[in-house]
């Protein structure tokens, strides 16, 4: 993991002169021919959630969760792994899940559609299953994952990304698990994205969120990562793969196509969905030292 993934100690590579524009004009060519003979009076979906585009458009899925056990078990390992992450590996696993789990409780409990509900109505024993399995798998991961506690790190959990797009047509949305920077800014990209899975693998879905992910972090930032990574963490299979322009230009291309496709969509409001499920602690500062 050290070295195949986070790469301590290696050159990163250069930032392609004029890439961000390149990224958001192939976005915004790709949205404006897909949107071409659509009736002008269509309703427009400002807010756009690369999950809901890559899983929705492709399966007809409509992005809305219906909660149950599964999701329950997957919210709490994706955010008890990143919050132990955010923590360096230092509180013992039970008491992290414990957080988290408390956390999901008191979240939204008047929206039928939020996690809280499921949660608050499920019977306790139920409740202690999960987080037994999830305690059980976090420290598993910790066998994989190393602590990251580093003077010249900088780790942001869970943090929400937004960035306009197709002319301020609508905003694009993603929340990556983990974001690993170096305080350092110069011409060269510096970030490691992740995006963690916890269901059934679906390689070619999770292959194109961890692609998307890294999209939006690059429009926000303005500057692509060096290295983006799909994380599964119940078996701890891990797929990264390195900065590659034409890849980001591709999947731009792809998620404008998808994006004019959803937003001409009359869809349901005030619902939890694929790529923003519940509200979440407000996001901690970053961890992070000069150098």
């Amino acid at each position: 993991m050290v070295d195949e993934v986070l790469g301590w100690g290696r050159p990163r590579p250069v930032v392609p002169s004029g890439l961000i524009e390149e990224l958001r004009g192939r976005f915004d060519a790709a949205f404006g021919e897909a949107r071409r003979g659509r009736p002008a009076g269509a309703p427009i979906r400002r807010t756009v959630p690369v999950r809901a585009l890559v899983a929705g458009v492709a399966s007809g899925v409509t992005g809305t969760i219906t909660h149950d056990r599964d999701t329950l078990r997957g919210i709490l390992l994706t955010r008890s792994f990143a919050r132990d992450v955010e923590l360096g590996q230092t509180v013992a696993p039970e008491d992290v899940v414990v957080a988290v789990a408390g956390e999901v409780a008191a979240e939204r409990p008047g929206d039928p559609g939020s996690a809280s509900v499921w949660w608050n109505a499920a019977p306790r024993t139920s409740r202690a299953d999960i987080v037994a399995e999830v305690v059980g798998v976090l420290a598993d991961l910790r066998s994989l994952w190393p602590s990251l506690i580093e003077a010249n790190l900088a780790v942001a959990v869970r943090r929400q990304l937004r960035t306009p797009a197709a002319g301020q047509a609508l905003v694009l949305t993603a929340r990556p698990e983990l974001v690993l920077d170096s305080p350092r800014r110069d011409e060269r990209a510096r970030a490691l994205v992740v995006v963690t899975r916890s269901g059934m693998p679906r390689p070619p879905e999770d292959r194109a969120l961890v692609r998307a992910t890294a999209l939006v972090q690059t429009l926000v930032d303005g500057r692509p990562p060096f290295r983006w990574a799909g994380l599964h963490l119940t078996d701890g299979r891990l797929e990264s793969e390195d900065l590659d322009p034409e890849v980001l230009l591709t999947t731009a291309a792809e998620l404008g196509r998808r994006a004019a496709c959803y937003v001409t969509e009359d869809r349901p409001t005030g619902r939890s969905t694929a790529g923003d499920r519940v509200p979440d602690r407000p996001t901690p500062p970053v961890r992070g030292g000069a150098g």
